[in-house]
């Protein structure tokens, strides 16, 4: 069919204006604000250095970075909430280390860690501090053990949640020790935290930087570190593989975007991300909070998830560990 002269002229003229409305171009993304979307409560550690990288960030790209916390359910909340949002390069977000874990654990989870989403980079990797509250009569692992061996299934540990690294920690220490410790889970640190100084909850497995507050007025005391070797933070706790040899639970956060989202952005977003963590300022904060910075490639970062997912399916087979 041939097209009238007025036909083509509209086509003509619809063109660039349909190029104008492509979500994203190299040449002017991003050209509004981003929002980030963060899986656990305001003021823990994971939602602090998301902040100091959003904010690194937005100086980078001249834009707004608006962090939105969508908590619940160990991290499920909201890493469903990034898998549901419109891949058009202005909503990106967090997958945290739980990610892997719970579909070993939890049956229907909405989304595939390793399928659902764009890699881009690490933010973070560190271990846990086994915290207990001030008054509890430990003050050692050793003690901690022996009081939990002659009190059984009356010690009960907080997560932040079923199938998080919080929670399969103290499924390790129960497995490495044979104790019978119960589990509880919460909807994140502060939760643990009220429970454990109302006495409800005698141990949890946090994030120094998340712990450090309650660590430095008093109110919790450190009774290990799930690293292989002690931090630097803290050299004067020990590491619970000093007492349990092979003991270890690393914990990680990283960025991604929904599947789908344009190469142009990915491109970009990675790239802004990883420079962000060659500054020196950012990463003195990030060893503050007891981590280690991020800023690894996307292939890199893939392959590190496909490991953890694995890493995690053997162990939790091997203790017998069921979906529920």
């Amino acid at each position: 069919m041939r097209l009238t002269r007025f036909a083509c002229a509209l086509l003509m003229l619809a063109v660039p204006l349909l190029a104008g409305t492509s979500p994203v171009s190299a040449q002017d993304f991003p050209n509004r604000p981003l929002h980030l979307i963060v899986p656990t409560p305001s003021g823990t550690s994971t939602d602090i250095i998301a902040r100091l990288v959003a904010n690194e960030l937005s100086q980078r790209i001249k834009q707004a970075v608006v962090v939105d916390n969508k908590t619940g359910a160990g991290g499920l909340v909201g890493v469903n909430a990034l898998k549901q949002a419109t891949p058009d390069g202005y909503t990106f977000g967090l997958l945290v280390s739980g990610n892997v874990i719970q579909p070993w654990l939890q049956k229907d989870i909405p989304f595939d860690v390793r399928r659902d989403f764009t890699h881009l980079t690490l933010m973070y990797t560190g271990e846990y501090i086994l915290t207990v509250p001030a008054a509890f009569p430990a003050n050692t692992l050793t003690e901690f053990i022996a009081f939990a061996k002659a009190n059984p299934k009356k010690v009960f540990f907080g997560s932040a949640g079923t199938g998080t690294t919080t929670h399969l920690s103290g499924e390790k220490l129960k497995q490495a020790a044979s104790v019978e410790i119960t589990h509880i889970p919460f909807k994140g640190s502060p939760a643990v935290y009220a429970a454990m100084l109302g006495g409800d909850v005698q141990a949890y497995f946090d994030l120094y930087g998340t712990a450090k507050p309650l660590l430095d007025g008093g109110r919790v005391r450190a009774l290990g570190v799930t690293s292989r070797t002690r931090m630097a933070a803290l050299p004067q706790v020990p590491a619970i593989a000093e007492s349990y040899p092979g003991f270890e639970v690393t914990v990680w956060t990283s960025f991604a975007y929904p599947a789908g989202t344009p190469k142009t952005a990915v491109e970009r977003l990675t790239a802004d991300l990883r420079a962000a963590f060659q500054v020196p300022e950012l990463r003195r904060r990030l060893a503050e909070n007891g981590v280690n910075p991020g800023g690894n490639s996307p292939e890199e970062l893939t392959q590190f998830i496909n490991g953890e997912f694995e890493k995690w399916g053997k162990t939790i087979q091997a203790a017998g560990l069921k979906p529920e």
